[in-house]
């Protein structure tokens, strides 16, 4: 309860040590590759964007894992982290057992040079009394001073407004961890990627968790593979929303939730 009462008075919990070595070294491996095969194909330059200048050339990124490999479910899901966000994305809900699921999820490196991001929160209702939507991001890298460690501005989760674009703020700290370690916040805390001043790796694996009533970034429905879906367990279907798919008409159920998930629509990756 400790990092319970932590993360509603400070808006974010660090807890370290949760990936070994090995697996480590198998997801960086895994995301060099995917970014060798995917990011030719994906939008690059500049783009203006609430988290400030966006510079798609100086920085790698993958986009939706949990459509890759199996082995991204074992930190979507992952036994030390779920007890934590059912606290807090439960909290105030019908007693407190509303569903809530996968919100987005993506992976990023800045590059030499990067020079990160303005702080912003990844909501639009400011300062609101319970978290709507928590961030997580698995530091697959160290987070160092120098190689765009996330800023935060602690407690800036119950401030009723937005940050000011471009600028800094007295009380913002920089979020600096091991690799394997785990960064949870509310998602209307101020933050921002840091700059990378030294060139050295800083994969993070980003997750967003949402409340049943938020929309997602991606349509899982659309673009889950079989392959993968038939391989998730219930709890691993429920974190991606296939229980709590809107129904076609009053024919097929009118339940909110559903008593067994929705099957995705056919979907493959391209074979680029």
């Amino acid at each position: 309860m400790d990092l319970i009462n932590k993360f509603n008075e400070d808006g974010y919990i660090v807890i370290p040590n949760l990936i070994s070595e090995h697996e480590i070294k198998n997801y960086k491996k895994m995301l060099e590759s995917y970014h060798k095969k995917y990011s030719p194909h994906y939008p690059h330059g500049f783009k203006k964007t609430s988290h400030g200048l966006n510079d798609k050339t100086n920085e790698k990124v993958v986009y939706n894992l949990h459509n890759k490999d199996l082995k991204w479910y074992d930190l979507i899901a992952h036994p030390k982290i779920l007890p934590i966000l059912d606290v807090i994305l439960k909290e105030g809900s019908y007693k407190n057992s509303e569903l809530y699921y996968m919100n987005n999820n993506s992976a990023r490196n800045p590059l030499l040079n990067n020079p990160g991001q303005q702080l912003h929160s990844d909501s639009r209702l400011p300062g609101i009394n319970y978290c709507l939507v928590a961030n997580v991001i698995w530091m697959i890298d160290d987070f160092t001073d120098t190689n765009g460690a996330t800023r935060v501005v602690p407690k800036s989760h119950k401030i009723r407004e937005f940050a000011k674009d471009g600028e800094s703020h007295k009380d913002e700290i920089l979020i600096t961890g091991k690799r394997g370690s785990a960064l949870i916040f509310n998602a209307n805390l101020w933050h921002g990627g840091g700059p990378n001043h030294d060139g050295t790796s800083r994969w993070a694996y980003a997750l967003g968790y949402a409340r049943w009533f938020i929309k997602p970034s991606f349509d899982y429905m659309r673009n889950t593979p079989s392959e993968i879906y038939n391989a998730l367990d219930d709890n691993q279907k429920k974190l991606m929303g296939f229980y709590n798919v809107p129904p076609k008409d009053e024919f097929t159920r009118l339940r909110r939730i559903s008593q067994i998930p929705e099957v995705p629509f056919d979907y493959n990756l391209p074979n680029f």
